[in-house]
């Protein structure tokens, strides 16, 4: 079997529901997706990898299978985002904001559908893939698992991200993890969007 979805994920949490138990599989970290992605083609005792695009695209044209996203499995998953030191923000108020609207702009532009040719062709520079990788992943990173509009905070994924910490990594010592509005400070967020 070979597994290709776009996120991170606990392999106990993910595997539990398909039958297997921790001891049935050996959880491997091997890099970054493109590292997944070659050493499944490399050995096949490796058998599952979670990928993300291009390099889903890349593995369903080798002939591997995809068995879907992990939030299938896990749930909402906030997995990109920009993060600054609470004093840093404060003191760099104006800067951030602005970052955070070229953000905001940027993503604006990326999921407007009349910019797809133009996204396509940058990211065929860019990431040095043939124009139908590019296509299916933006295909499955834009039009089916649906990038936020406006790069908004997915507070439900964040939160669900923090149980997976915790379950995973045994952050904060077995406890639950705290709140999600410690780590947060959405009123540079707020203020970006509000200017634009």
């Amino acid at each position: 079997m070979r597994r290709t979805p776009p996120s991170r994920y606990s392999p106990t949490r993910c595997f539990r529901p398909k039958g297997l138990k921790k001891g049935d599989y050996q959880a491997k970290p091997l890099g970054a997706p493109l590292a997944r992605l070659q050493a499944m083609a490399s050995d096949p005792n490796i058998a599952v990898a979670i990928l993300s695009p291009p390099q889903t695209a890349m593995a369903q044209k080798a002939g591997l299978k995809n068995f879907g996203t992990a939030v299938s499995v896990i749930g909402p998953y906030q997995s990109d985002a920009g993060w600054v030191l609470r004093s840093w923000g404060e003191a760099n108020a104006d800067t951030l904001v602005r970052y955070i609207q070229a953000n905001i702009e940027g993503s604006r532009w990326a999921l407007n559908p009349a910019n797809r040719a133009a996204l396509t062709a940058l990211l065929v520079e860019r990431l040095k893939q043939p124009p139908d990788i590019i296509e299916q992943s933006l295909k499955v990173s834009l039009d089916q698992n649906g990038y936020a509009p406006d790069a908004r905070f997915d507070m439900a994924g964040f939160e669900n991200a923090l149980k997976l910490r915790a379950d995973m990594l045994g952050t904060w010592g077995g406890n639950p993890p705290p709140p999600a509005s410690k780590y947060l400070d959405l009123s540079h967020y707020q203020k970006a969007l509000a200017g634009l």
